[in-house]
């Protein structure tokens, strides 16, 4: 019981940062992985087709990197939204229901990042699966069960 209450101090203050603290981080992480994945991505293209080996899944593969192109993006639409919002808000309401509606709008939009990275990562499960079915099937007979055995036969 006395390692417990030794520990309920650390675990309440790990429960804050994760719960609390990252929670209000992790759209900025989300949102600097992104751009630095689209940045990398340019780098490496050498024309309109980046010369990755050819999948039987492309469109997939381009979904997957057009999700970074929103999440990146997001953002910039989510300022030009604001400031439409309060010249919007500003004439129709007044001047602090346009403050208060373009700050609405910007938190959407820095927390809306979560949700679309929440829905890349399932794209990417999906993928990661695709790509591994497309290992498998592609793998010659000779990698099969008899080269197991064999293997098996030798270490024995």
């Amino acid at each position: 019981m006395s390692q417990l209450q030794q520990k309920i101090g650390p675990a309440i203050i790990q429960a804050l940062i994760v719960c609390i603290v990252r929670f209000f981080t992790i759209p900025l992480s989300i949102w600097k992985g992104a751009a630095l994945r689209l940045a990398d991505r340019r780098e490496a293209a050498s024309g309109p087709d980046d010369g990755r080996a050819k999948s039987e899944f492309p469109v997939l593969d381009w979904i997957r990197t057009a999700w970074d192109g929103m999440i990146f993006l997001s953002w910039f639409v989510g300022a030009v939204a604001a400031i439409l919002t309060l010249l919007g808000g500003m004439f129709s309401f007044g001047f602090l229901a346009g403050i208060g509606s373009a700050f609405a709008v910007l938190v959407y939009f820095y927390f809306s990042v979560i949700l679309m990275s929440f829905f890349k990562e399932s794209l990417i499960l999906i993928l990661s699966i695709a790509t591994n079915v497309e290992k498998l099937v592609s793998k010659p007979a000779a990698d099969g069960p008899a080269e197991a055995g064999e293997a098996q036969k030798q270490t024995l």
